[in-house]
């Protein structure tokens, strides 16, 4: 049975991004980038309320704690966030982006590492790069990027991936046993009138699931690089998805603002719940100990 929307969440976000399944609470949590708010979707009742604003700068992206709490990256900083109450505390960073960058998207992998990239504040030129954090610190896994999304992970943690949004790639690193990048390959390449690769994330048999800026759409591909889905969705910019839900079957996707809306009902930057066969994987939590941890070895 093919993916279906079945709750539509008139959000009308600046830009929709970061969903993130929380077991413990059974919410989403998610963000609102420019509107620089986090949103809290509860799928049992149906409820969608802001949970933190108020923020001095854009945010960037979401992941789970091991201490119950959530990271919340903002464009240069790291806070813990209650997901209750949406009070933050500045957490120390294990890097700073590069001048002219910001924090992007981020997820945690199987060996608990965090992968999170970096943008050119203009999304003009290639400066933005991929990092790893682990217990060892922080490294530059890659550089080059204009807008820097993903990524996400194979459900055995051998292979990463990397949505190069402006260059219209995908792309997968091959990791060894600990988790390390060891080789870059290309996995799929966007066809422009499809728009343009943006977050994405797995699900329990290794498909990807990739949200396409401009594109009106979810592209599900298996781990060849092929196409086997194409969700289609009512916003024209798709921001991100993650699957959440007591059984994990429920992907939440969200999207952004276009310059054209067409007045107040206009569903871009709106989140949207649907349902498919698929179901999905928790998302690893990251040690919050291995923060603040120096090192910076080349790619």
């Amino acid at each position: 049975m093919p993916f279906g929307i079945i709750r539509h969440i008139a959000a009308a976000a600046h830009l929709g991004e970061a969903p993130l399944w929380l077991p413990a609470s059974g919410v989403f949590l998610w963000l609102d980038l420019h509107g620089r708010e986090v949103h809290r979707f509860d799928p049992q009742s149906g409820s969608d309320r802001v949970v933190a604003s108020g923020f001095t700068e854009n945010l960037a992206c979401l992941v789970r704690l091991n201490d119950g709490f959530v990271l919340l990256v903002t464009a240069t900083q790291f806070l813990r966030l209650d997901p209750a109450s949406g009070v933050t505390t500045p957490l120390p960073a294990p890097l700073r982006p590069d001048a002219g960058t910001c924090f992007n998207d981020g997820k945690v992998a199987p060996d608990g590492a965090l992968w999170i990239g970096t943008s050119d504040v203009g999304e003009v030129d290639p400066a933005g790069s991929l990092y790893r954090v682990s217990a060892s610190g922080a490294e530059c896994v890659d550089r080059g990027f204009v807008v820097a999304n993903g990524p996400a992970f194979s459900p055995d943690g051998r292979a990463a991936y990397f949505a190069d949004t402006v260059g219209g790639r995908i792309l997968r690193y091959a990791l060894d046993v600990k988790g390390a990048p060891v080789e870059r390959t290309l996995f799929a390449k966007v066809p422009a009138d499809k728009g343009m690769p943006d977050g994405m994330t797995t699900d329990s048999d290794g498909l990807l699931y990739s949200a396409h800026w401009q594109g009106s759409c979810i592209s599900v591909r298996d781990p060849e690089g092929t196409t086997v889905e194409t969700v289609a969705l009512p916003a024209g910019n798709v921001t991100s998805c993650a699957f959440g839900g007591e059984d994990g079957s429920l992907l939440l996707a969200t999207s952004a603002a276009r310059d054209d809306d067409d007045g107040p009902r206009s569903p871009h930057g709106d989140a949207f719940v649907l349902r498919g066969q698929s179901r999905g994987m928790p998302e690893p939590q990251f040690d919050s100990a291995w923060l603040g941890r120096e090192g910076l070895p080349q790619p």
